[in-house]
């Protein structure tokens, strides 16, 4: 049974059992009503619990579960049936509206109003919104992005092989239906845009190399986890990386998840390790991402949620690409690759360097010159620190809500802009997020942040190439190698072997990046297409 589906039916059967256990006079109709300014019908996600602790829902509902709770995607108006009593109304819809909460008494049929109020309008400054990372059905995702607002999406159908549903074929939305997410030792990375089913067989014992190169022949955004992912520099430097997540799934609502051990997966001399707080874990997530672009390469920020297997809804974390009026997905997913775009989990932030907004170019003559960094961080949520960043360091931070400086750049670099907020939820409220696990669990968290792609600087056509970096993906390349002939089936081991010696080249050369690497040869690792996945009809490609 999907896990969605589970929790659906599950949580359906709580309230049914309870209800069941009342007499009639006992139950009451509430009525909740989400609309926008207008008192227009507005989709937005809600919480009814009682005070012990128990989520109440429609009779036909779908479900988000974020920790302990049990939420309804909602359309604007739901009808619930309920035992008299106290209950705490939570109602949410994405970043870019104001939470609305109420303690609500019942006692008989009752009709609640509750008005959102949006803060900020990221249409109107020519944005739109999606994510990478989602384990939801295309039967229940069309109401849950609805109720976060969020515009564009994926519907991971293979997760290490086919994961179809029922309702797969008939379902609509703003998303790609043949996306897939290869997950292992080597890494996890996602698959976005595909026209058709990925045709290689997983097997664990496989490195990423042979999937990311199938899914660029049919033109999808690669996007890994993290930077801290094992395989992750080896795809980049052979030009088969798009995106790379600074907002993963380490990341959820009201909560974080503490990974230390995800400091140094490959275990390479002199890597930092990072404590497993809140901060810590966006410390292993941004400046693992920085590593890669001191080396030169071109890489977006990326977010995923991992809804579907974490409790968070979708579009938690999710990246706000500026295109044009009118844009569809793939003009949405084309955007994300050439990195317009920032990524957020609660503010927002806006860059700009001497006029150049992220994913752009500023040439400098040789000798380089001044550059006018100015930054906006508007966020609903108090601001703890608005940075801006320079090749992996800060250079300018400051509290309020907006930032400008002049740096004087004499060689090639890259800019980037990032805001850190705390949400202001009360202590008792954060505690019931607590949960363990042999893998680490979860802890409650206020943070948020978000953070641009660069705005990328050359200098007398010069990118930037930090030797500090260069000489850690020297080291990681090294242990790589090690971990191939550890974890590689011996089917796999000579074309990886060679992959890895292209890289090293390209890193010593400085590049080319964008040029995708292909074998001296065809090998085992070659895409094939097993008889078990051959192309899904014509009428289903989501074009």
């Amino acid at each position: 049974m999907n896990i969605n589906t589970h929790w659906r039916w599950y949580a359906a059967a709580c309230g049914t059992l309870a209800l069941a256990m009342l007499r009639a006079a006992d139950v009451v109709q509430f009525t909740v009503r989400t609309t926008d300014d207008a008192g227009q019908p507005l989709p937005a996600r809600v919480l009814v619990r009682d005070e012990q602790g128990q989520a109440w829902l429609p009779p036909v509902a779908t479900t988000v579960n974020i920790g302990p709770d049990t939420w309804f995607a909602g359309a604007g108006h739901a009808r619930l049936d309920v035992p008299a009593g106290r209950y705490l109304v939570v109602v949410e819809r994405g970043p870019e509206y104001q939470p609305a909460r109420a303690s609500v008494v019942l006692t008989g049929n009752t009709t609640r109003e509750f008005r959102l109020q949006r803060w900020i309008d990221l249409a109107a400054r020519g944005y739109r919104s999606g994510e990478n990372h989602l384990h939801v059905t295309g039967s229940m995702l069309p109401a849950m992005m609805a109720a976060e607002a969020l515009d564009f999406s994926t519907s991971l159908q293979w997760w290490n092989g086919p994961q179809w549903d029922a309702a797969y074929a008939a379902a609509a939305g703003a998303y790609t239906r043949f996306d897939a997410e290869i997950e292992n030792s080597w890494g996890a990375v996602y698959c976005l845009g595909l026209t058709r089913p990925l045709p290689v067989a997983w097997n664990p014992a496989r490195p990423n190399l042979a999937f990311v190169r199938a899914a660029r022949a049919d033109g999808a955004l690669i996007c890994y986890q993290g930077g801290w992912s094992a395989e992750v520099l080896l795809d980049a430097l052979l030009g088969y990386v798009d995106v790379v997540n600074v907002a993963d799934n380490l990341f959820q609502r009201h909560k974080f998840m503490p990974r230390s051990r995800y400091s140094n997966l490959l275990g390479t001399a002199d890597l930092p390790v990072y404590p497993d707080t809140a901060d810590g874990m966006l410390a292993l997530t941004t400046e693992s991402y920085y590593r890669l672009l001191n080396c030169g390469l071109r890489l977006a920020a990326g977010a995923g949620s991992a809804t579907g297997v974490k409790s968070n809804p979708v579009g938690h974390n999710r990246a706000y690409v500026q295109v044009p009026p009118g844009a569809g997905i793939r003009e949405f997913l084309a955007a994300w690759r050439e990195g317009r775009n920032f990524i957020t989990n609660g503010p927002m932030v806006f860059l700009s360097v001497n006029g150049a907004a992220p994913g752009a170019t500023v040439d400098l003559p040789a000798g380089g010159g001044k550059l006018a960094v100015h930054v906006e961080a508007p966020s609903a949520d108090p601001l703890r620190e608005v940075r801006i960043v320079v090749n992996g360091q800060v250079v300018a931070a400051g509290g309020n809500g907006s930032l400008d400086t002049t740096i004087d750049v004499r060689e090639g670099s890259w800019v980037c802009a990032m805001a850190v907020a705390e949400e202001p939820v009360p202590e008792a409220d954060l505690a019931r997020y607590a949960q363990t696990s042999r893998l680490g669990g979860e802890r409650p968290a206020r943070l948020r942040f978000a953070h641009t792609s660069p705005v990328y600087v050359t200098v007398a056509g010069q990118a930037v190439r930090v030797a500090r970096s260069v000489a850690e993906a020297q080291r990681i390349l090294d242990a790589l190698a090690a971990f191939v002939q550890q974890t590689a089936a011996p089917e796999f081991q000579a074309e990886t072997a060679e992959a890895i010696a292209a890289a090293r080249t390209r890193l010593a050369q400085g590049g080319p990046f964008t040029a995708e690497w292909a074998p001296a040869a065809p090998s085992a690792n070659s895409a094939t297409i097993p008889a078990a996945m051959k192309p899904m009809p014509t009428e289903m490609l989501d074009r």
